[in-house]
């Protein structure tokens, strides 16, 4: 019964974002536009292109998140799922694997773009899906915990940057490393453990603090 709803939660999120792709397009445009300008300030410069990338996949992010707030608010959706019965975990669940596809998917999408501009090297592409993912899991965790605490809050949609980004500054800085070592073909230690406690910490708080955010 809990994976079906997880799984119910997510399949809802990502149809409803497909129907209106108001959330990952206008997200991805802008990510494309900061990829663009840092690329061009730094020259295409191969050692910039990690940091370029994460750092426009960041704010992208923030534009996904943002957008998914607003709609619940929007929509009035989560208090209605609320109503249903069930573990609120098990909400925090599907919210969460929602938004890391969504975020693994704009992920891709800006490093194929970073490809086919600045003609980057797609070196260590394996490694750097890897990354991806784990990034994505953060991130994921991070935007669902702050778009519940935001959702009754008025300037919400301008208070989630000042806490997204600070708190993904971890997946910022372990993003970056590990895709430069994926396209050196060094070993990805410390920074791989780095993202991987991030990850763990807050998928293990983020269900219990969820529950609490929305009971409140």
């Amino acid at each position: 019964m809990g994976w079906r709803r997880v799984h119910a939660v997510a399949r809802k999120d990502l149809l409803v974002e497909w129907r209106g792709r108001d959330g990952l397009l206008p997200a991805g445009g802008f990510g494309l536009a900061v990829l663009l300008v840092l690329g061009l300030v730094t020259g295409g410069s191969a050692e910039a292109a990690a940091a370029v990338l994460w750092v426009s996949v960041l704010l992208a992010a923030v534009l996904v998140v943002g957008r998914s707030t607003e709609r619940e608010g929007e929509e009035g959706t989560l208090e209605t799922l609320l109503l249903y019965p069930g573990s609120r975990e098990e909400l925090f669940w599907g919210k969460w694997l929602a938004l890391a596809v969504l975020v693994a998917v704009l992920a891709a999408a800006l490093w194929c773009g970073q490809v086919l501009l600045f003609n980057a090297s797609p070196r260590g592409w394996a490694g750097l899906g890897l990354v991806v993912v784990l990034a994505a899991a953060g991130l994921g965790a991070v935007g669902t915990l702050f778009a519940a605490l935001l959702h009754h809050v008025r300037a919400g949609r301008l208070l989630l940057p000042l806490l997204f980004l600070p708190t993904a500054l971890p997946v910022l800085l372990a993003g970056i490393r590990l895709t430069e070592a994926a396209s050196r073909g060094t070993p990805p230690e410390p920074w791989l453990g780095v993202l991987v406690v991030f990850d763990g910490l807050f998928l293990l708080v983020g269900p219990v603090l969820y529950e609490v955010v929305v009971e409140g």
